[in-house]
């Protein structure tokens, strides 16, 4: 019999249903029983057998008995047990790649997921309150932001941290050629979209009166400034000689930024299922951050 129609066997389908389960294990685990899983599929025991055999025949695990202890996961293909349970992409939210570091991010993410051997959509959303709110709405398994943002959201957990200046390289406080930086008047540009400038500009500018409140999203605010629309705002650095060709003046935003706002996390709703052992795979070690840094610095070109 093909492996196809063992798949397509009674035994195929609790393999299937075993690769589930297993989706969430790693080596050193211990399985349920024979007994145990039968009366879970409702199935025969020699089923069950049957599917064990044809998941350890695949490589996707190797099982041992330990006596009276039980029946351990000796072994385990976290990609094959994926593509054994269904094999279904996983969504990630992201930050549209506008940026090195941004480009940087997805890079990583491709090259680890595509390593770990778990299909992959990266799903580009502008703002991190959106990408919250593709999770809320679970248009997305999880979502790249700052850590600043994940934390303002307690139904967010973070899954992996990228570390210090992985989600941006610092906020600057930019003011228009010709305004001072302390002028109470100053018009400010605002991204509602966006967790990290929005706090950060009140942070920064305090009681600012709505009047000289200027919702602007990134795409915008070039044509805000070289119109004359707005005076300042709080931006990401890594983006200001792109989006901005207007003369400015950058000051920093000293005693406001720390690591919690140049970090990159990728979160999951706390509320959704565990963390399959596969995306846990992909995301330890240091590939996605290694894979985003040398696209920042142009040791290797964006792929995703």
């Amino acid at each position: 019999m093909s492996r196809i129609q063992m798949l397509m066997s009674k035994a195929g389908t609790v393999a299937h249903l075993l690769a589930v389960e297993l989706s969430t294990a790693s080596a050193g685990d211990r399985m349920a029983t024979v007994q145990e899983l039968s009366e879970r599929f409702q199935v025969g025991k020699g089923t069950v057998q049957a599917a064990l055999a044809l998941l350890e025949e695949a490589g996707a695990v190797e099982i041992r008995p330990r006596g009276k202890l039980g029946t351990f996961v000796a072994a385990i293909d976290h990609g094959l047990i994926w593509e054994f349970a269904g094999g279904r992409s996983i969504s990630v939210a992201m930050p549209l790649p506008y940026s090195r570091r941004y480009e940087g991010l997805a890079t990583g993410m491709h090259t680890a997921f595509q390593q770990a051997g778990v299909p992959l959509t990266l799903m580009f959303v502008r703002g991190s309150t959106d990408r919250m709110r593709a999770l809320r709405e679970e248009r997305a398994d999880f979502a790249v932001m700052s850590r600043f943002a994940a934390l303002s959201d307690p139904e967010l957990e973070v899954v992996r941290d990228f570390g210090p200046h992985s989600y941006v390289g610092a906020h600057g406080l930019v003011v228009a050629e010709g305004r001072r930086a302390d002028d109470p008047g100053l018009r400010v540009a605002v991204d509602p979209a966006s967790v990290d400038q929005a706090e950060l500009t009140a942070a920064v500018f305090p009681g600012l009166p709505p009047k000289q409140r200027i919702e602007v999203s990134y795409n915008q605010l070039n044509r805000y400034f070289a119109d004359g629309l707005v005076d300042a705002t709080v931006w990401n650095l890594d983006e200001i000689d792109a989006h901005i060709s207007s003369p400015v003046t950058v000051h920093p935003v000293e005693g406001l930024e720390d690591d919690a706002t140049t970090s990159a996390v990728i979160v999951a709703r706390r509320d959704a299922d565990a963390v399959p052992t596969a995306v846990k795979v992909a995301l330890e070690g240091d590939l996605v951050r290694t894979a985003a840094d040398d696209v920042v610095a142009g040791r290797l070109i964006p792929t995703y």
